[in-house]
């Protein structure tokens, strides 16, 4: 029973292991610039979303219903993050990229009242400040020493910034969109949108090229849109905006064990401890019992009066 109620958070969890390989495989593709990169595991992680989703005979999912605009922002957003995120990493570090754009938990939290009606409760915020904690230990914070302020460096941390709040907007719209439609249309027609705006880059590469690095881009696109997007999508439409935004923590976890594992990148004591946190926060806001969306949560207050007063007419006959 416990394993049944926490699906979700372990789907998350699921997906952002799959995520946290992107290391591994960027370490592997050679002579790419990053926009063919990212097209190319797009291309590859759809055509695995749409097989995955032709085999489960779900096609029927993948009808556009009301809220076009919200899957057509979806998509953008999945665009303007990954740009954001990499033009910060490129003008400073991958520190301050991780730990600007790993903000996201803090605007899902301020955010979330507001637009999804959800409650702050004390475990978020205890959760938030202990991975908020864990995040700067990993990105090692004796790299954020030393830097000059260059408006050129600052255009890099105002990207940065800009990642975490739209990485937030993808959680929050996650939710609002399930509310018309299934998981698996979540994830494929943002991806298929994506796709289209990044296609320009697709010619941005020599076919030698290409060819030399196509088995590492179709495993990473399988692995990395296709496993990953299932998962945490799955996850995420299922649980608080912001349980899923502090399980999503766990990417940069995942990442440092397998830059460990098969990269062979030193662990520091400050890493170590950085990864423990956030692995603490995110049992705790799992073990929780408060943590999912109900089904009830998402039905109009009309419809929860009419089950109501149905009920008790029933049993009163």
């Amino acid at each position: 029973m416990f394993l049944k109620d926490k699906k979700p958070h372990l789907a998350v969890i699921a997906g952002c292991i799959f995520y946290g390989m992107n290391g591994l495989f960027i370490d592997r593709i050679h002579d790419m610039a990053i926009t063919p990169i990212i097209f190319y595991r797009l291309l590859f992680g759809l055509l695995f979303l749409f097989i995955y989703i032709a085999g489960r005979g779900k096609i029927s999912d993948l009808k556009l219903k009301k809220r076009r605009g919200s899957l057509l922002l979806q998509g953008t957003l999945v665009v303007a993050c990954m740009l954001l995120y990499f033009t910060c990493l490129k003008i400073t570090c991958v520190s301050i990229a991780i730990l600007l754009q790993y903000t996201a938990p803090i605007y899902v939290m301020l955010a979330s009242p507001l637009i999804l009606k959800e409650k702050i409760g004390k475990e978020s915020i205890t959760a938030l400040f202990i991975a908020v904690t864990g995040v700067f230990l990993i990105v090692k914070p004796e790299s954020l020493s030393g830097i000059e302020l260059t408006s050129t460096y600052m255009l890099g941390i105002g990207a940065g910034l800009l990642s975490g709040v739209i990485f937030a907007a993808l959680i929050i719209n996650v939710k609002i969109l399930k509310a018309e439609y299934p998981e698996l249309a979540i994830m494929f027609w943002p991806m298929g949108i994506a796709l289209l705006l990044l296609s320009p880059y697709a010619f941005n590469v020599s076919p030698d090229v290409l060819y030399s690095n196509l088995k590492v881009l179709v495993a990473f696109g399988i692995v990395s849109i296709g496993f990953g997007e299932i998962f945490t999508i799955i996850g995420l439409a299922s649980l608080k905006a912001q349980t899923g935004s502090l399980l999503a923590l766990i990417e940069p976890v995942s990442g440092v064990f397998f830059d460990i594992a098969v990269l062979g990148v030193a662990l520091s004591s400050e890493m170590l401890a950085g990864c423990a946190l956030i692995l603490a926060s995110a049992a705790f806001i799992s073990l929780g019992g408060s943590e999912h969306t109900k089904e009830n949560d998402r039905k109009p207050p009309f419809k929860q009066i009419y089950q109501r007063l149905s009920t008790k007419i029933h049993c009163e006959k």
